[in-house]
C-alpha cells in the first residue's frame, strides 16, 4: 500500500480504521495529498481536545531518531516556564549534540527586563550543568520576534550547506508554532493542548537549504499543571505579560498560590538586619489568585469558593494529592520556583518559609532570573 504521513502531526495514514490515529477517508487517501488526519482535522477546525494511544517512551523514542540524524539541535525553553522545560532528557541530548538554544515567550516578560539579562542568565544556567551552546536565540512565536534570526544563525554555523536541523524540547513549549513561521505557512497543527506532534515532520524552509524537522513534545515531570484537567491548566499558561505582585509579609502569615500551594512566613530576624519584613514579588499567570490570610484561615480557603481557577470538583480531587511540608529559605536575588505554575522573586530577605506542595511538584530554588532592586 502506497504509504502517506499527515502534514499536520507526522502520523502514517490510513483508512481501514476509524478509531485509529492516523485515519482519513480511504477516496481521499487514494486522490488527494498534504493530507491531515481526521484527529488534525477536527483540532485546526474545531479547536478539540483530542487524545491519542502514545505514550511518554514513544515520544521520547521518535526524538531520539530525529536527533541522531541532525546536524545540528534545536531545543526551545519556555522562560515562562524555564523549570517545567529544563528537563535532564533535554539537558542530555545537548551534552551530545550542537545546538542553537531557542529561548521562547520572551515577549511575556516584564517590559524592565533587558534581554541580554536574559541571555547571561540562560548561559549561567547551562554552565552549571557543563553544556556550551554553538548559539542562544531569543523569539516569540506569537509576536513573530526572532524567527529570522534561526535562519541566519544557522546559516553562519554551516555556510553552503545542506543542514539537518531537529526542533525539540518539553510539551506546550511552541515548537510547532515557531516552525510554522519559519515555513512561512501553517503547515504543522497546532493547538493549545500539548501532545499534538505524535511523529518527526520534515520540512525544507523556503529559499534555504535548511530541512527543519518538528519532533513531538517530550513530557517532563513536575509541573503542577499536569494534575489537573488539560483545561484548567492550559489557565496557567499566561497568554500576555506574566502577572506579578510584590508583597510585605508579617510573619507567620500564610501565602497562597491560589489552591496549588502555600507557604508560611517564618522567623525573619537576623544578626546584620535585626527584625525586617521579608518582600518576595511572585510570578504567575493573571489567572492565577495570589492571597495573603492568617493560618487558621487557610482550610476555610480551600473549601470555599475563593480561588475559582478549578471548579469545586477539581479542586477536590488536586487536593487529594499527597501533599509535603518542609522548611526551607530563599536568600535575596533568588528565585523559589514551582514547575507549571510560576515562581517568587526575593527583593528583601531572606525569606525563611514553611512550604507546602504536592509531593509531584518540582521545586527548586535559583538564581533570580532578573535582579531587581534591593530593599533595606
Amino acid at each position: 500500500m502506497i504509504s502517506k504521513k499527515c502534514t499536520g502531526c507526522g502520523i502514517e495514514l490510513q483508512f481501514e480504521d476509524k478509531n485509529r490515529e492516523g485515519y482519513v477517508p480511504e477516496e481521499k487517501f487514494i486522490t488527494e495529498e498534504d493530507l491531515l488526519c481526521q484527529r488534525c482535522y477536527k483540532i485546526k477546525n474545531y479547536g478539540q481536545n483530542i487524545g491519542n494511544n502514545l505514550k511518554k517512551e514513544d515520544y521520547s523514542k521518535e526524538v531520539a531518531n530525529s536527533a541522531k540524524k541532525s546536524d545540528i539541535i534545536l531545543p526551545i525553553f519556555d522562560i515562562i516556564d524555564f523549570e517545567g522545560s529544563f528537563t535532564e532528557e533535554i539537558l542530555d541530548y545537548l551534552r551530545d549534540y550542537r545546538s542553537i538554544i531557542l529561548i521562547n515567550k520572551i515577549d511575556l516578560l516584564p517590559d524592565f527586563v533587558h534581554p541580554t539579562e536574559i541571555a547571561n542568565w540562560v548561559k549561567e544556567r547551562l554552565m552549571e550543568e557543563d553544556i556550551i551552546p554553538d548559539d542562544i536565540g531569543f523569539l516569540s512565536a506569537k509576536s513573530k520576534y526572532g524567527v529570522n534570526g534561526i535562519i541566519r544563525k544557522i546559516n553562519n554555523l554551516f555556510p553552503d550547506k545542506k543542514v539537518r536541523a531537529v526542533i525539540l524540547g518539553a510539551s506546550n513549549v511552541g515548537k510547532s508554532s515557531v516552525i510554522n513561521l519559519l515555513l512561512g505557512k501553517n503547515k504543522i497543527t497546532t493547538s493549545k493542548y500539548s501532545g499534538t506532534t505524535l511523529k518527526s515532520i520534515n520540512n525544507k524552509i523556503p529559499k534555504t537549504d535548511i530541512m527543519i524537522i518538528d519532533t513531538p513534545g517530550l513530557i517532563p515531570e513536575g509541573r503542577i499543571s499536569d494534575l489537573i484537567s488539560v483545561e484548567s491548566g492550559l489557565k496557567l499558561v499566561p497568554s500576555g505579560e506574566i502577572s506579578r505582585k510584590t508583597f510585605k509579609p508579617e510573619e507567620n502569615r500564610v501565602f497562597m498560590f491560589d489552591a496549588f500551594c502555600r507557604f508560611k512566613i517564618l522567623e525573619t530576624e537576623n544578626s546584620d538586619r535585626g527584625k525586617y519584613k521579608p518582600i518576595f514579588s511572585v510570578y504567575s499567570s493573571k489567572n492565577v489568585k495570589f492571597h495573603l490570610t492568617k493560618e487558621d484561615r487557610v482550610e476555610e480557603l480551600l473549601k470555599g469558593d475563593f480561588f475559582e481557577l478549578m471548579k469545586k470538583e477539581e479542586k477536590e480531587n488536586y487536593l487529594e494529592n499527597k501533599f509535603v511540608t518542609y522548611n526551607t529559605e530563599i536568600q535575596e536575588n533568588e528565585d523559589l520556583v514551582i514547575a507549571g505554575l510560576g515562581w517568587i522573586n526575593v527583593k528583601r530577605g531572606p525569606l525563611n518559609i514553611e512550604l507546602t506542595v504536592p509531593e509531584y511538584a518540582k521545586v527548586i530554588v535559583r538564581p533570580s532570573l532578573f535582579r531587581g532592586r534591593k530593599y533595606k
